[in-house]
């Protein structure tokens, strides 16, 4: 009886070792992927952000330099150069901006737009 429980102690730690070995590693992600271009200094909440943008642009998620964070917009407003008033360009329904991890960016693009970037940091 106590070779059958060290046995299956023994089999239990190896399948644990065996499972944790076969996850991938989470990288570090001090520099996006070669595809996300588009960089952006940003401020959110009051503090500096250095961030890239997937390829599809400001709807998308991106990757906050320097660390493996990564924020989603949910809602994006732009006052175009020359004008005062802010356009909402993307808005999600049922969207809570008071739930955890919510955060506010603000940054101004190559073309002038100031953008802000209301989305959830993960």
């Amino acid at each position: 009886m106590d070779r059958t429980r060290a046995f299956g102690k023994t089999a239990v730690v190896a399948l644990t070792t065996c499972a944790v070995a076969a996850v991938p590693a989470v990288a570090s992600a001090g520099s996006p992927p070669s595809s996300w271009t588009n960089l952006r200094t940003m401020s959110c909440d009051g503090a500096t952000v250095e961030a890239a943008f997937a390829p599809g642009g400001v709807f998308t998620s991106f990757h906050v330099l320097g660390s493996s964070d990564v924020i989603v917009p949910k809602h994006v407003e732009v006052v175009f150069p020359g004008t005062t008033q802010p356009v909402t360009t993307l808005d999600v329904p049922g969207f809570d901006n008071n739930k955890r991890g919510v955060v506010t960016c603000q940054y101004v693009d190559p073309a002038g737009l100031a953008v802000t970037i209301v989305g959830i940091r993960t």
